[in-house]
């Protein structure tokens, strides 16, 4: 049994999803402008529903005006009128000055003040050891037995380099003590300065004996 070519959906396919397709788009562009249509005439009516008459216009606002702070309170003392009793003291008559003023105390002698014992440049025998060697005299007694050695004498300079207060710190023989005892104080040294001025300074000199062989 032939088919009817009327009856073919297949040859008509194409052209019958075209309509459907452009039947569905008309279909939403209709319902689109009636839901466009609806909100406006709402917004339309709403504007016009509000009465002009119940609008209440406002006063100006203004803001409010700074005020400056205010400075603080200081309180003064009220002055006393009462006079201040003040204790005058007495001034010395003409003439009585010396009783009155203290004079200073009499300043401490030199043998007070304790000599030093250590100074940048040490006071040295003024014309060196050979002057000190050269007053030295063997005792006879102690070359005759043969005693030697070395004595040390201990003494304190003056601020003029004088030899005073000499003592033998260490001893060989009486004999020998004796004699550097009596030359050291006839030696001088060059005086002690210390920070610009004359001081007094402690010292050790040593004086060896020795016999020629």
């Amino acid at each position: 049994m032939k088919k009817n070519s009327y009856f073919d959906l297949k040859k008509n396919h194409f052209i019958l999803s075209e309509i459907g397709i452009i039947c569905s788009l008309l279909f939403l562009i209709a319902a689109t402008n009636v839901n466009i249509g609806s909100e406006n005439d709402s917004g339309i009516s709403n504007q016009i529903s509000v009465d002009p008459e119940e609008i209440i216009d406002l006063p100006p606002v203004t803001p409010p005006e700074k005020v400056a702070p205010q400075k603080p309170m200081i309180f003064t003392p009220k002055p006393n009128d009462t006079p201040i009793d003040i204790d005058i003291p007495e001034f010395p008559e003409f003439g009585d000055f010396n009783e009155k003023i203290s004079l200073p105390p009499n300043p401490a002698p030199d043998n007070d003040v304790e000599p030093v014992t250590f100074l940048l440049h040490m006071p040295t025998i003024i014309g060196g050891q050979e002057a000190l060697y050269s007053k030295i005299k063997y005792p006879k007694f102690a070359q005759d037995i043969g005693i030697e050695g070395r004595v040390m004498v201990q003494f304190i300079l003056d601020k003029q380099g004088n030899v005073t207060e000499p003592k033998i710190i260490r001893s060989v023989h009486p004999k020998l003590d004796e004699e550097v005892l009596r030359v050291i104080k006839m030696v001088k040294f060059s005086p002690g300065v210390q920070n610009g001025t004359l001081v007094r300074v402690k010292m050790v000199q040593s004086v060896s004996f020795k016999l020629k062989r």
